[in-house]
């Protein structure tokens, strides 16, 4: 089973198919791309790149799962969320949440955000609560083997310096939530959603790196395949790219 996201825009038609063993053709859309495949394959018309995150097994028990996070990193920082009366929800304030998740890639100057519409239908979301103000959210995708994180916001950015410990802590406790929530549905695997696997051995050193390694899991490779059936969409692409370096 896989999760299919299908877009429109102007008159091109798109779809993106996650946790696909492999890709396959599919008729009627302009360009397919597949995301998080776990097999490396060679079919024709489709380009393959790979793709390194960051897995956790959740055919381990829960007891072994919370064991491997680090004490200091993890454990310590959920219970202190949870004795600080932080509040998981899920599935609501997606209002609040889309706020803090543009906020936070107009922070790192991101491009790309995901919309709204494609965040409510899609997403398994998980809020945390502080005295009644959203601090943090993280939204999943998932299939009945796998979540992946999607989306992601915070008010680390933006909050008082005394507030930011806490912040952090809220959303190590969403992830621990997260975890708990697709172990009990028997999804089989809990994905952070990319690794930086460049560095030439500095790897740790990247602070997302170092965040998702102390939750434990193992760093895997998964692959992308893209294939565009209209020759139009993909010159009408490239001047979008070639303008958008332009105008940088």
């Amino acid at each position: 089973m896989s999760l299919e996201i299908d877009r429109k825009r102007f008159i091109f038609k798109t779809k993106q198919i996650w946790f696909a063993d492999y890709p396959y053709d599919i008729k009627g859309f302009d360009r397919v791309v597949f995301r998080d495949c776990k097999n490396k394959v060679n079919i024709p018309g489709f380009s393959r790149r790979e793709y390194t995150t960051l897995v956790i097994d959740l055919t381990q028990d829960l007891d072994t799962i919370w064991r491997n996070m680090s004490s200091g990193n993890c454990r310590k920082p959920i219970r202190r969320a949870e004795r600080a009366g932080i509040k998981i929800k899920m599935n609501q304030n997606y209002n609040e949440f889309y706020t803090l998740y543009n906020s936070v890639r107009a922070m790192k100057k991101l491009s790309g955000s995901i919309n709204s519409k494609d965040i409510r239908r899609y997403a398994t979301l998980f809020i945390a609560e502080f005295n009644g103000e959203i601090v943090s959210g993280h939204g999943y995708l998932e299939d009945k083997n796998n979540m992946r994180s999607w989306v992601i916001g915070s008010k680390r950015f933006e909050a008082a310096e005394k507030d930011i410990t806490m912040v952090a802590n809220a959303s190590k406790l969403i992830i621990w939530e997260a975890i708990k929530y697709a172990k009990a549905k028997g999804i089989k695997e809990f994905d952070f959603g990319g690794y930086y696997a460049g560095g030439e051995g500095k790897e740790i050193l990247n602070t997302p790196n170092w965040f998702k390694q102390s939750f434990g899991g193992k760093v895997i490779t998964h692959y992308i395949y893209q294939k565009d059936y209209s020759k139009i969409y993909t010159f009408a692409r490239s001047l979008y790219q070639l303008a958008r370096r332009v105008l940088k």
